[in-house]
């Protein structure tokens, strides 16, 4: 069960919880973008950027791609550096970005994804780091690997693996499978016996005996808060005790609890569990969560904590605890495979499964292991819809399996929960197929859980559709032990047919409806299937559709005929009954023989009515005291037309698994219709309603050479085909003023608005000389709507100028491209001096460009890297394109020459006038810590979540700088609550925990740096303010204030020893603002902060604080320790040790 208050799937930390991104507690809105490029060599990584007003870019985490290489992500998700895997030099990468997700996919991983044998979720970046999965947390790539072919080919494949350092954890022989693990220096190896060579590096097939590679994907729950216990009790609302009072309480019925494990202490469940076994790292099945035993006792609880007030609804029933999800309640899906093998093995009759991951358009493993044990087994699994709401099309997995039966969660008054997700799936079909209640739901409390609210002595109160799954489960093992001779199906039939009719909703929304088993029990009369889905049956327009029909049969269990009375209402589109006959059921009266079956006809005729869209509604079979149901829904095609897609390789010919994205500009939807792997002829087809599209489309042919297509604006208003014909895409040629200047890096970028923001296109393709190949597809777009660029870095050596050279096109992209610069006219100039306290450093320039007015291209351009040079140096000399308004990140990445040891820092983002000579410093000065008050500096609240970043070692001009080797301890507490203690960057995440109300905490951050950093080497700060509850759609920064030191130093940060200096200090935070600042004192150490000494702060009442100091005579350092206090009474403290060195 997700929480409707925190929907994307993250890892916990130390007492809080922690989804992705300070975006994230911001609800920011993602960009839709995509992007290649080729990846930097190994000792050339692209470095992070600086703070800006969308945020700040840094390798805030790492990942390791089952290629073998890794992708550095900044604090906002955005990738900022692609380092190859070893051997893996000039293949390049793909980064494509929707939907808020990032993907970064290796060029030789592309055609796999294509033919659909290749998980996309392994180079998703963004929820491999929400996951866990990042090189921080994880050190393993975790993998589901499905064979086929003959038994020797099989077994060959397996030896690969094997001999490739690759573990298997589970057998998973319910989809021909393993699961595996490699470790991450291994992961090439292991990607190289995963894969065959079709002609060129970039070009791989699977290897013999493999079939499908798939991410082990992580599952979650999260119990909801209860806000009013339900009074009646959602046992009571369906109808268990009429079960009870009619001899059926589940006696004698296995029914598996796949979840966090349980409470087997816990008096209610006491003689209840039959089996238990755990598939995680936990080490026992004890539930430490709570999740689990909650889930447990909805189930098959006795009560007998409350004399039977909070019994379960099949309290004689056997419960199997397979404990699938850890302490933190997340799992992958090889455990929860392997539990449902085990489930089914122990002769398990219901599965119930509260858990759940998002779902995509191909079937994942989870779902093939649903349908392949149901259809082997008949085992009924009951899986909980999610709780993604009250958007379309939110229905995770494994509940979007066909053969689940997916359960959606009501309130008390049996209205659809606003979180509970709603269908169809994501590849259309109908889900979920029933209701039960699911809010404020009262059950047992793990004796060592930590989730839900106390009710009572022994109990808490949940929310959420794992809440509604158990109640159904629970309702199922009561029909079994009633017929124990029925399947799986038949017992999802039977609670279907059954369901209380809802009101005010759709089949998407509740399925057939609320559980009911005052009606289940003793019905002799059920349907099947269990829901009638026609999809589309024709395509619009509609004047010549054909009538489609479906079957229901009625079965009779009964001893003597029963005659029905069948109807069917359904509703359109616009909230209005269907026309009459457009969607009817046949007879309209129909007599089932006893121990026998009648068939009814149900017609969808789409040729009727005006108004296109999905109508739903149920048959309603009824007589003899029977009441019979079954949903129905029809999709009559709002105008919709046919796009075809042809592709061509630059070599002629056709490409069934180039790497293709289409975007509704309108809609917001994008598709890879070549993922499918169904592509004949390089052709495929798509059914798309009515609207703008933009095509972006990268083929390639087997020895590697690219190109591009791009169409910037497709009206689609009828039938359409378009070739994207890489034999039409031309070289791109640009040239430096210096003719022998050579291009180091570069990109070719373009954003296309769509109807809102989050609706366009962008992408950034890598530009290598010689090797680039554009082309435009159809027509231009309105200047306005479309923008492509081309830019790079041009240097003749590491120490000479370089030109950062940029060409815009507005309303089409480029067919091929040629420029030579004259000269440097026009440009600006930038003298930038690098300081660094490291030894026999290096250092290597970034740029990157910003163009005013379009955001969404910064989401793609990634930072451009030039040569190493020695460092410090003032001697980088830089030409920059000034026109369009165009901004620019200056920065660098500084190493020592010795164990690679380094340095980032990046100045904030600025125009450069044309004609003109700037001058820049990065890195020097005083290192230490920043809150300047962007989307992504400092701390935020949002009601009782909290985003944190504070980078400890910024440069003195207050430049975000980096160390990678930084040790950093965070701690936030109020009182004696520990509310997270952290030994792990905070910046990727957002926590929880925060009190409720107003109350005080301290934060304590201590960061230290490795021995080849003779400055700043220490940084600690300790922060106490007040803190209130905010509403969960607004952040609120917290009071976080800080003192920064800029003296005059050298480039290696050093200042003469016995000089009378002075010490400018600026302050940041609330204690800035005028008035504001209560006091002030600092003191200095010339010992390495073993002994302190109080020194005057002159100037403070003017607005212009600074010391005065006379640097000890003997070479050593500065260290300085700082106190403050604002009028709100938020105070700070902090210490910089060796903030500077003295020499003679």
């Amino acid at each position: 069960m997700q929480n409707k208050h925190q929907r994307t799937r993250g890892r916990r930390h130390g007492q809080g919880g922690t989804v992705f991104g300070i975006a994230a507690v911001l609800a920011l809105a993602g960009l839709t973008a995509t992007a290649t490029a080729a990846p930097t060599a190994p000792s050339t990584p692209a470095g992070p950027s600086a703070p800006s007003p969308d945020g700040l870019t840094r390798p805030a985490a790492r990942v390791t791609l089952l290629t073998g290489d890794t992708v550095g992500l900044d604090r906002t998700g955005r990738v900022v550096e692609v380092r190859p895997g070893q051997g893996r030099s000039g293949i390049g990468y793909s980064v494509r970005r929707f939907a808020g997700h990032t993907y970064v996919v290796p060029l030789d991983a592309t055609r796999l994804l294509g033919s659909g044998r290749l998980d996309r979720r392994l180079f998703d970046v963004t929820q491999l780091v929400e996951d866990g999965y990042d090189d921080a947390h994880r050190k393993q790539v975790p993998l589901i690997v499905s064979y086929d072919g003959s038994g020797t080919v099989q077994k060959g494949a397996r030896e690969s693996l094997f001999a490739a350092a690759a573990d298997v954890t589970h057998r998973l022989p319910a989809i021909h499978g393993d699961a595996l693990t490699a470790d991450k220096p291994d992961a090439g190896k292991v990607w190289r016996a995963l894969t065959d060579s079709v002609g060129g590096r970039a070009a791989v097939t699977t290897a013999p005996g493999i079939e499908r590679v798939w991410l082990d994907g992580r599952v979650r729950i999260s119990a909801q808060d209860a806000v009013a216990p339900d009074p009646r009790g959602g046992v009571a609302r369906i109808g268990a005790p009429a079960a009870w009072k009619a001899g059926y309480d589940g006696k004698g019925v296995k029914v598996a609890v796949l979840d966090t494990g349980i409470d087997a202490t816990h008096p209610d469940l006491k003689g209840r569990i039959r089996k238990a076994k755990d598939f995680t790292d936990s080490g026992s099945t004890d539930d430490r969560q709570g999740h689990g035993t909650h889930v447990a006792s909805t189930i098959a609880g006795s009560g007998a904590t409350s004399g039977g007030k909070y019994k379960g609804v099949s309290p004689g029933a056997e419960l199997l605890v397979g404990k699938v999800l850890d302490d933190t309640g997340f799992g992958e899906n090889s455990d929860i495979i392997a539990g449902m093998q085990w489930a089914v093995a122990q002769g398990a009759k219901v599965v119930n499964m509260s858990l759940g991951e998002d779902d995509t358009a191909d079937v994942d493993p989870l779902e093939q292991a649903v349908n392949d044990l149901s259809a082997s087994s008949h085992t009924l699994f009951v899986i909980a819809a999610g709780n993604s709401g009250p958007s379309d099309s939110a229905l995770g997995t494994p509940g979007s399996a066909a053969a689940a039966l997916t359960v959606a969660a009501v309130d008390r008054d049996d209205k659809i929960a606003s979180w509970s997700s709603r269908g169809p799936t994501a590849d259309g079909r109908l889900k979920p197929d029933i209701a039960a209640p699911g809010v404020d739901i009262i059950a047992a409390k793990a004796a060592h859980g930590t989730e839900g609210n106390d009710e009572a002595p022994g109990y808490v109160s949940m929310s959420g559709t794992s809440m509604a799954a158990p109640h159904t489960a629970g309702a199922a093992a009561v029909l079994a032990q009633e017929h124990p001779g029925w399947t799986g199906e038949r017992l999802k039939s039977a609670l279907t047919a059954s369901a209380k009719t809802p009101r005010g909703v759709t089949p998407y929304d509740v399925g057939a409806g609320r559980v009911d088993l005052t009606r289940a029990i003793g019905a002799t009369v059920g349907s099947e299937p269990s829901s009638v889905d026609f999809g589309t049956p024709d395509p619009w327009p509609h004047d010549d559709d054909t009538p489609v029909t479906r079957a229901v049969t009625y079965r009779n269990d009964g001893s003597r005929p029963v005659t029905l009375d069948l109807d069917l209402t359904a509703t359109g589109p616009d909230g209005k009954a269907a026309p009459t006959g457009m969607v009817a059921v046949s007879p309209a009266r129909l007599t089932v023989p006893a121990g026998g079956t009648a068939r009814a006809t149900v017609t969808a005729d789409t040729r009727l009515g005006s108004a296109d869209g999905v109508y739903s509604g149920a048959v309603n079979a009824t007589g003899d005291g029977q009441r019979v149901r079954t949903a129905v829904v029809v999709d009559r095609e709002v105008e919709t037309h046919t796009l075809t897609l042809v592709t061509t390789r630059k070599d002629g010919k056709r490409d069934n698994e180039p790497d293709v994205t289409v975007a509704g500009l309108d809609t917001g939807k994008q598709f890879t219709p070549y993922d499918d792997g169904k592509a004949r002829g390089g052709t495929v087809t798509l059914r798309l309603p009515r609207g703008r599209y933009a095509i972006n489309a990268v083929t390639s042919t087997p020895a590697g050479r690219y190109a591009q297509l791009v169409a910037p604006h497709l009206v689609l208003d009828h039938d359409t085909t378009v070739a994207l014909d890489g034999r039409k895409a031309r070289l791109v040629k640009v040239t430096a003023p210096d003719r022998r200047a050579t291009l180091r890096a570069g990109q070719v970028v373009f954003a296309a608005r769509g109807a809102k923001p989050a609706y366009g296109l962008s992408a950034a393709t890598d530009f290598e000389a010689g090797t680039t190949f554009l082309g435009q597809v159809g027509p231009k777009a309105p200047a306005g709507d479309f923008i492509a660029q081309i830019g790079g870095v041009w240097q003749r050596t590491a120490t000479s100028p370089a030109y950062n050279l940029v060409s815009t096109r507005h309303g089409g992209f480029f067919d091929g491209f040629t420029r030579a610069f004259a000269s440097i006219r026009g440009m600006a100039r930038v003298k930038t001096s690098v300081a660094t306290a490291l030894a026999k450093a290096n250092t290597a320039p970034n740029t990157w460009w910003s163009t005013p007015g379009w955001p969404s291209l910064d989401q793609v351009i990634s930072p451009l890297e030039g040569p190493l040079r020695p460092a410090p140096t003032s001697s980088v000399e830089q030409y920059l394109s000034a026109d369009h308004g165009m901004r620019w990140y200056l920065g660098a990445r500084t190493q020592n020459g010795t164990d690679g040891e380094g340095m980032v820092a990046f100045a904030a983002p600025r125009r450069f006038q044309p004609d003109r000579t700037y001058r820049v410093t990065l890195d020097g000065g005083v290192h230490g810590p920043i809150v300047t008050p962007t989307k992504v500096v400092g701390g935020l609240r949002v009601g009782r979540y909290y985003a944190l970043c504070v980078p400890m070692f910024s440069d003195g001009p207050g430049d975000f700088s980096y160390s990678a080797q930084t040790t950093v301890h965070t701690r936030l507490t109020s009182g004696s609550k520990v509310i997270g203690d952290f030994t792990e960057d905070t910046c990727p995440n957002t926590y929880a925990n925060l009190r409720a109300g107003t109350a005080r905490y301290k934060l304590s951050i201590t960061a230290d740096r490795s021995k080849g950093y003779r400055i700043s080497d220490h940084v600690e700060g300790v922060w106490t303010f007040t803190s209130a509850n905010t509403p969960e759609t607004r952040a609120v920064a917290w009071p976080l204030s800080v003192v920064r030191f800029h003296p005059k130093l050298s480039l290696t940060g050093t200042a003469k020893a016995g000089a009378r200096i002075t010490v400018p200090l600026s302050l940041q935070g609330p204690a800035a603002v005028k008035g504001q600042l209560k006091s002030l004192t600092v003191k200095a150490s010339y010992d390495g902060g073993r002994t302190w000494k109080p020194v005057t702060v002159h100037g403070a009442a003017s607005g212009k604080p600074h010391l005065i100091l006379t640097n000890p005579r003997k070479p050593g350092s500065v260290s300085f320790r700082t106190a403050l206090a604002d009028t709100a009474g938020n105070t700070y403290t902090g210490t910089i040790r060796n903030a500077y060195r003295t020499v003679r």
